[in-house]
């Protein structure tokens, strides 16, 4: 119980907020305008995959992109709707970027990224889970109450009467709970264990030709010991990232296995969001040497 009342009293300044508003926003555009000249091929009628298949086996009960164009289709031409979805979309990542009402822009923001996410289904992938739960923490946190436009020219409206404890404290459970059911998934298979998973990933058409490691490749030590290197990182990230000794090593061993995610496995935009969770969760406030705005609070380097 003492234990408890010390993880949920320990003070936070808000930086990890503020890092994390920013950084995931210019992800999120960033990701959205890698695919903007393929946007009509993957979500809209003109599909390379008729829509209708995206939802053969699986129904969601949400307002689609069908819908929001049909919408808008009533009042503009097809063309017109499409690039008011697509600029309102950039639009609202800026606004989140920039802190002017990043709550209310993260809720818009949302409903448009499920909205055609759902949509075409056979497309979406881990980044857009994480996508869509970052942009869930943006609307939860005081997100636009610390270095923000919003905080600058509304100062009244951008005062926070969150707990930046609970804050931080509930994407650290958050992140220590997937990546232990991530292990705790592998190591019940078998791909991971005998290196399968990381050798598909390597010799994948479009990068084996990129990645040069000579004769190690050919050794099948080589994908076993990554293999079973992912599994003890995942599996063992709750008990060592809360853990003053080995946190900053097993934060370092987290972020080089999504940086070897993004060389392998080309998951870039993913990797980039898992690195930006762990970052807001356990280096702001350990290793940047911020102070918490409580100053009865003596220290922020433990858990």
């Amino acid at each position: 119980m003492k234990t408890l009342q010390t993880i949920f009293s320990k003070s936070f300044s808000p930086e990890f907020i503020v890092f994390f508003r920013i950084a995931i926003g210019i992800i999120v555009l960033i990701h959205f305008l890698s695919f903007w000249s393929d946007f009509d091929l993957l979500y809209t009628n003109h599909s390379i995959i008729p829509l209708e298949l995206h939802t053969a086996y699986n129904t969601f009960d949400i307002l689609t992109i069908e819908k929001i164009l049909g919408f808008l289709n009533s009042y503009f031409t097809e063309n017109q709707s499409i690039l008011i979805f697509k600029y309102t979309y950039v639009i609202l990542c800026i606004l989140i970027i920039s802190g002017f009402f990043s709550r209310i822009s993260a809720l818009f923001l949302l409903i448009l990224q499920v909205s055609f996410v759902k949509s075409g289904s056979l497309f979406f992938y881990g980044a857009d889970f994480f996508t869509s739960m970052s942009l869930f923490y943006i609307i939860l946190f005081p997100s636009s109450s610390f270095f923000s436009l919003q905080q600058r020219l509304f100062p009244k409206l951008s005062r926070n009467f969150q707990s930046l404890t609970l804050c931080k404290r509930l994407i650290q459970i958050h992140v220590c709970i997937a990546y232990f059911f991530s292990g705790l998934d592998k190591i019940l298979g078998f791909n991971w264990w005998n290196g399968e998973s990381i050798w598909k990933a390597i010799h994948l058409p479009n990068l084996y030709k990129f990645v040069a490691l000579g004769d190690y490749i050919q050794n099948p030590v080589f994908y076993i010991i990554f293999g079973w290197g992912t599994i003890i990182i995942e599996l063992f990230y709750p008990l060592f990232i809360n853990l003053n000794k080995t946190r900053k090593y097993w934060l370092i061993l987290t972020i080089s296995m999504h940086v070897g995610i993004i060389i392998f496995f080309n998951l870039f935009f993913f990797s980039a969001i898992m690195i930006v969770w762990n970052l807001t969760s356990y280096y702001f406030n350990y290793y940047n040497e911020t102070k918490t705005v409580a100053a009865h609070s003596p220290s922020v380097s433990g858990i």
